[in-house]
């Protein structure tokens, strides 16, 4: 579906995020935080004392209840569905757990030819469709303009972790498979990328509005590495989902303090950290011919400061959209630059919110 196409849905839209996405200028401000449902609300710790991380994540009912706890006490444009970039390697077949302390656990990491070979390209609605079934519930409990966001980890990201056995601050596994096994590495990354394909086009038939893609990672590599391994199944991803009329956000990754060449992305909001100028941003795209909306890009620790020093902080980030627009930003919305931490106030995001409704 062209973006001309996507637009004239667009307009016919409700959903302040959607038309915002779209370049359309949207009823309102729109407004969503990354990590809006999790362990800064007492409401969702309430939850999680009585179930494990993964298994509140395979349970529709649960998954709904959770996403919808910041929208009962905030004015947000958006649910994202709760869930975890790492659920599909359940599918493919690798067992998922959380150690406390110590972050994500992947079995049988994937180091060789022989353990790419153990992975099955899951059936998304049979194996993975608990999440489609969240998104469903969730949507019934939302307002007619506001947005259902489905999401899936980026390619490499997800790769990290399953070559890695989970987290890494050095990413040396990853780096090495990368390097010295390449067809092996691409297969990999072909092998994830099929598999999002069919998570996320599950996603959307159970209600999702839009998706978001999250390269956390993608700043662990050097640009043209991003260029020659990853880029190509971010494309072929983005293009998929565009194609059938499914708006796309994409996460260019934590530590965007640059921004990667994209040159023929097909994406309608790239999201930005707070370490990346709207302005600055807007003008590296339109040197690479790319004009879409921008998300972000409030530092989520400034949620921590006094409200007089965080509605300045709200108010320069609105005025640099301005001027990014003047750039070339087709539109903007608001959110934090990265996820919501887990000591992060409740209330402060009552005052950024309360900036963006004055």
């Amino acid at each position: 579906m062209s973006t001309k196409t996507l637009n004239a849905v667009g307009s016919k839209s409700p959903k302040p995020l959607i038309q915002a996405a779209l370049g359309l200028k949207p009823d309102r401000y729109p407004i969503w935080f990354m990590r809006q449902a999790g362990r800064y609300l007492p409401e969702y710790r309430a939850v999680r004392a009585k179930v494990d991380f993964v298994s509140l994540c395979q349970s529709p009912d649960l998954t709904a209840e959770v996403t919808l706890q910041p929208l009962r006490r905030y004015d947000l444009d958006a649910a994202i569905i709760f869930s975890d970039i790492l659920i599909p390697c359940v599918g493919m077949g690798q067992t998922l757990t959380f150690d406390k302390g110590e972050g994500p656990v992947l079995s049988h990491p994937i180091r060789s030819d022989a353990d790419l070979l153990r992975l099955k390209l899951p059936d998304a609605s049979k194996d993975l469709g608990y999440v489609g079934d969240g998104i469903a519930k969730t949507k019934l409990s939302l307002r007619p303009d506001q947005t259902m966001i489905g999401f899936a980890g980026a390619p490499f990201t997800v790769a990290s972790y399953m070559i890695e056995g989970g987290s890494s601050k050095t990413f040396s596994e990853v780096k090495k498979l990368m390097l010295l096994q390449q067809k092996t590495f691409a297969s990999l990354l072909t092998h994830i990328t099929e598999t999002t394909i069919a998570y996320l086009k599950m996603q959307v038939q159970a209600g999702a509005d839009i998706v978001m893609l999250f390269d956390t990672w993608a700043g662990q590599i050097t640009s043209g590495d991003y260029r020659t391994f990853v880029f190509p199944h971010v494309q072929k991803i983005t293009q998929t989902l565009r194609s059938q009329g499914v708006p796309v956000i994409y996460f260019a990754g934590q530590g965007s303090d640059r921004l990667f060449d994209l040159r023929g992305l097909e994406v309608d909001v790239l999201s930005v950290d707070w370490r990346l100028g709207l302005t600055t941003a807007s003008r590296i795209l339109a040197e690479q011919g790319l004009r879409p909306t921008l998300q972000g890009n409030l530092d989520p620790q400034y949620l921590i400061a006094d409200e007089s020093s965080l509605r300045a902080k709200v108010e320069m980030v609105l005025h640099e959209a301005k001027l990014a627009r003047i750039l070339g930003m087709k539109g903007h919305i608001f959110n934090v630059g990265h996820g919501l931490l887990p000591h992060t106030p409740p209330e402060s995001l009552s005052t950024v919110i309360s900036v963006l409704r004055a």
